[in-house]
Formats: C-alpha cells, structure tokens, sequence
C-alpha cells in the first residue's frame, strides 16, 4: 500500500461523527449504541502549498487511487500511520505555487 508523504500546510481540520444506533421510545426515552467496531473513523481536510512539480505528482497520486483505493498516511496530531481515502480534491492553481484542498476519509482495510 501506497503512502502519502507530502507535507501539509498549517490548519488541518478533523471531523468526528461517531456513528449511533438510536432507538426512541414514546415516552421520551432513547437508547444508543455503537453503530458496528468502526464507528469512530475521523474525516481531515487537509491543504498543501506545494511547487507545480510537486502539485503534479500529488494530482497523480490522487487520481491513481480514484477515491477508491487506499493509501497511508501520518496524521499530524497524533503521529499515527492510518490507512485512508480520498474522494475529492481541488487544486487552485496561484503565481509560483499550487494549492491542493483534499478531504482524506479514515478507513478500514
């Protein structure tokens, strides 16, 4: 499996949205459970300010894994080697270097 090494730009931002079982009862009564093993996987936006060149392997890269594959890669906060995939990305392109948005979506292989 493929790992993703490009260094990101300041400012990431994690999503968490546990996934919940709930069942509501007449009275006002709910019960929640876990929603299966993996119900706590995190989504990232992520940003890279990067040189053409580099901006070019990236799109590669992406696109080589389609939002279908995929890859590893180090989260920032934690440190921690965490299998994902990314299933958008926009490239803003400015005077002397390329702007890469991507959402990486924490999965389970």
């Amino acid at each position: 499996m493929e790992t993703f090494s490009w260094e990101l730009a300041p400012g990431l931002t994690v999503k968490a949205e546990p996934r919940v079982k709930l069942i509501k009862f007449g009275d006002g009564y709910e019960q929640r459970v876990r929603d299966g093993i993996n119900n706590d996987l995190r989504l990232y936006d992520v940003s890279l300010n990067v040189p053409r060149d580099d901006a070019a392997m990236i799109d590669d890269f992406l696109t080589r894994h389609g939002g279908v594959h995929a890859f590893k890669w180090r989260e920032p906060n934690t440190n921690r080697l965490i299998t994902v995939k990314c299933p958008s990305w926009s490239t803003n392109v400015k005077h002397t270097v390329i702007s890469i948005t991507a959402t990486f979506e924490e999965v389970v292989v």
